[in-house]
């Protein structure tokens, strides 16, 4: 089903008591901060491994009283360090969020992207909630990581008993690094762990997407919640789309999500 996925995943926050979220490749922590919004006592760790990113995070009032918690740290599948490959990009706060958030772990193959490469430290989500005394949950896991997110999952696999949601951001063709696993992979290393795919916010066929998957054993535990989550905003979608044509542009996309 496809779905504003952003969405759905912040209200199935409080749906499934999630204590511990994961907000991870946060670039500016505007998503962290929709989480805390969601669930006020909970453990928000934000991990933006992106030097010139996280400056701007470390001195960001909105999160600093929101008590969101930033690790300049890369999630892969195991604790090491490892080049980063920082995009050219306006890194202020007015500056253009989409390019501020392409960095990555893969090399682009477009080299004018290119404005430096850092050595950063990775880590195993596992062994960082183990550290963090956060590893037995319940713990959502939001990524969006620039080609990684399969290594990311690999990466939590010792606390996968304790993971309820995990929101990927995933592709289908190798446009971010020749070496990147594709969204086939990480479903299926989800599929492996127990999870089922809720929903998508693109067709399966777009060249990258979005994705919810939720622990099989919730689903069953928590069918008429989701449910009901999962077909209002559905209809919300059909809706907006079919008010397109009639509303201001700015309205439109604000329906649509």
């Amino acid at each position: 089903m496809i779905v504003n996925t952003r969405r759905l995943f912040c209200r199935l926050l409080r749906t499934l008591d999630i204590s511990t979220v994961c907000d991870v490749g946060s670039m500016d922590g505007s998503d962290a901060l929709r989480f805390r919004r969601m669930l006020p006592n909970a453990v928000i760790l934000a991990l933006e491994p992106n030097p010139r990113n996280f400056e701007l995070m470390a001195v960001d009032e909105q999160l600093r009283r929101a008590k969101i918690r930033i690790l300049p740290l890369a999630a892969s599948d195991r604790g090491s360090t490892a080049p980063f490959f920082v995009v050219e990009a306006d890194y202020s706060p007015e500056g253009q969020r989409a390019w501020r958030g392409m960095s990555s772990l893969h090399r682009r193959a477009d080299a004018s992207l290119l404005a430096e490469i850092v050595q950063v430290a990775t880590v195993r989500l596992d062994e960082l909630l183990a550290t963090e005394s956060l590893s037995n949950g319940p713990i959502a896991l939001w990524i969006d990581t620039e080609g990684m997110a399969f290594e990311v999952i690999r990466g939590a696999a010792a606390v996968t008993s304790a993971i309820r949601l995990v929101h990927v951001e995933v592709e289908t063709r190798a446009v971010i690094g020749p070496s990147q696993r594709l969204f086939a992979d990480v479903e299926q290393a989800l599929t492996n762990a127990g999870f089922v795919l809720l929903a998508t916010d693109q067709p399966r066929s777009s060249v990258q997407l979005n994705a919810l998957f939720v622990h099989a054993d919730l689903v069953f535990a928590n069918t008429r919640a989701i449910l009901f989550w999962l077909h209002a905003f559905r209809l919300r979608r059909i809706v907006a789309r079919a008010l397109l044509p009639f509303v201001p542009r700015a309205l439109a996309r604000a329906l649509v999500g």
